[in-house]
């Protein structure tokens, strides 16, 4: 008869960096919650690593498709939360925003990859640092509850996760901060390119109306002069 199966023992001898099938990975993922625990405990390390100058190569930053998608996800709802009163509250802005952090997060990447390694080639890819220092600007969810007190101290940690990012662009590639900087000026030009693109394409679908977005903006303005005064 065969006794009791330590199904603890399956789980401490299993590679899973090793499994390369995508549906097997998410699989053990779902059933397993200490290694979904462990994954992203691992990612918050980096990215307080990182918070505090310290950086690893390329090729550190790997991290399960759930983690991206989960961190995505929060970064695309944060987003949207601060752009509400700009763009409107439709419900394809929600959707729209959230496209386009991800394309965000796609364009900074690869525009890195291009530059960066175009001049010292590495092993790796900047998907993982990207998405490591962009999810530190979610602690700024607390100036939409008390802007007023919050607002100066979350612009502050703002510049400095910029700072930060930019450091580890320069310490792990070992270029030169302007090779760094023709790679953010890349990154803005696409972005603002595609974004324009997927807002025409919002609204030829019939998801967002320009024109309300546009209504939203001109009252935010005037709900701003209206409060310092200005005519």
């Amino acid at each position: 008869m065969l006794g009791k199966i330590d199904i603890s023992v399956f789980w401490s001898v299993l590679d899973y960096d090793a499994i390369e099938w995508l549906p097997v990975k998410t699989a053990i993922l779902i059933y397993n919650p200490n290694c979904g625990i462990n994954l992203m405990y691992q990612f918050f390390l980096d990215a307080c690593a990182a918070l505090r100058l310290r950086f690893y190569p390329k090729t550190h930053y790997r991290y399960n498709p759930l983690i991206f998608v989960t961190v995505l996800l929060a970064l695309g709802l944060l987003n949207m939360a601060n752009m509400s009163q700009i763009l409107g509250r439709q419900t394809g802005i929600t959707i729209f925003v959230i496209v386009l952090t991800v394309v965000r997060w796609g364009v900074l990447s690869m525009a890195m990859e291009i530059i960066l390694g175009y001049y010292n080639k590495q092993p790796g890819h900047w998907y993982g640092y990207v998405l490591a220092t962009e999810v530190l600007i979610l602690p700024t969810l607390a100036t939409l509850y008390w802007p007023q007190v919050l607002a100066a101290p979350g612009s502050l940690w703002l510049l400095w996760t910029l700072v930060v990012q930019i450091f580890g662009f320069v310490r792990i590639s070992q270029q030169n901060i302007f090779k760094v900087f023709l790679g953010y000026i890349i990154y803005f030009l696409i972005t603002c390119l595609a974004g324009g693109i997927l807002l025409l394409l919002f609204s030829a679908m019939g998801w967002v109306d320009i024109n309300s977005m546009s209504d939203a903006f001109q009252q935010m303005l005037k709900a701003q002069s209206a409060g310092t005064g200005m005519r």
